[in-house]
């Protein structure tokens, strides 16, 4: 297959997954509303949150950027809030002292916080987005903790599930590049789907569920991470939509996800049409770039910003000056924009 490792690398640490900026910002809302949580809970004399868990794709660093012009795209970000056994009421009246108490304390959201069946969710106007499942301790004769699902309580365990993708990504990647190519691969696959999602405007596995299939067909590579992304959809080109998804031993697919799933492996058959174009006799970077271009649907991918990209590199390469090459990244800035085209997405995020 045509080596481009590089150009997907940097695709991926560009576009795909967050960046140190959006990170903060997330991590900042979540502590945000944490406290929130804390003050009221304390003026609305209701008992209170002993334990923060984090989870979901920011705590398993899997989380990406939305698909390009996807505006109503959101960040999501998950964090339990778990109450003692004893203090705890009905699932519904629990969640809602959470919802209560953001509620007294909120400001600059979209629309007020919400009980939903499984958390109690905080949408804010510029597309970030707080999920926080409600838990309780265990009784003592069980391990763990129960989750406020609908009018019951359901035993789970967040915080194995973390573990156990970790596990995964430190025992399935390739070891000697130091990088956890599994984790690279579950963010592209997320992304791949989101993508499909969008430009389709149908429902695609998500979250949870496109990690673990991610993590079920994994096909590592040493040092190759555009081959390690391409046998993976190999594989879930091949994987059948009624096989049942599991993540840390547990069945989390069911019936409704069997069209969503069998979206991605149809999707995942035509991208892998495009790669296996790509073949060794094949050293080609421009067929690479319009076959990589059709399975991310990316401007990353656009000839222009390719050939900005080698223009540079060719002035400093042959003495051009600084001002000639800010004139030439100017000139191709502009062409881009005239074609309709956006170097990054949410560029002020990068600044």
């Amino acid at each position: 297959m045509f080596d481009y490792s590089k150009k997907i690398t940097r695709f991926h640490d560009d576009h795909v997954t967050l960046t140190m900026s959006l990170r903060r910002d997330m991590k900042t809302r979540r502590d945000n509303n944490k406290k929130r949580i804390v003050d009221g809970l304390g003026e609305l004399e209701k008992p209170s949150v002993i334990e923060w868990i984090n989870q979901g794709g920011y705590a398993q660093q899997t989380m990406t950027q939305p698909p390009e012009g996807d505006e109503e795209s959101r960040y999501d970000i998950d964090m339990g809030a778990v109450f003692a056994e004893g203090e705890s009421k009905t699932p519904t009246t629990t969640k809602n002292w959470v919802r209560d108490a953001i509620a007294t304390k909120a400001t600059n959201m979209k629309n007020d916080p919400v009980s939903k069946p499984k958390c109690v969710r905080v949408v804010y106007a510029d597309g970030y987005q707080c999920d926080f499942p409600v838990f309780r301790t265990a009784p003592a004769t069980t391990e763990g903790y129960e989750l406020a699902a609908g009018d019951t309580w359901v035993a789970s365990d967040p915080k194995s599930m973390n573990a156990w993708i970790d596990e995964r990504v430190l025992t399935l990647s390739p070891d000697s590049s130091g990088v956890c190519q599994l984790r690279q691969v579950i963010r592209l696959t997320k992304y791949f789907s989101k993508v499909k999602s969008f430009k389709k405007g149908l429902k695609y596995p998500s979250g949870l569920l496109a990690t673990a299939i991610a993590i079920e067909c994994y096909t590592s590579s040493e040092g190759r991470l555009d081959h390690a992304f391409r046998e993976t959809l190999r594989c879930i080109s091949l994987r059948s939509k009624y096989s049942a998804v599991f993540a840390n031993g547990i069945q989390i697919s069911d019936q409704k996800d069997a069209d969503r799933i069998q979206r991605l492996i149809d999707s995942a058959k035509d991208a892998v049409s495009h790669l296996d174009g790509l073949e060794d006799d094949v050293p080609d970077e421009e067929v690479a770039r319009k076959a990589w271009k059709k399975v991310f649907q990316h401007s990353f991918f656009n000839e222009t910003e390719f050939k900005s990209a080698a223009l540079a590199a060719s002035g400093a390469a042959f003495g051009i000056s600084a001002g000639e090459q800010k004139a030439h990244a100017l000139s191709a800035a502009s062409s881009m924009k005239n074609e309709g085209i956006a170097s990054k997405p949410y560029a002020s995020d990068y600044e």
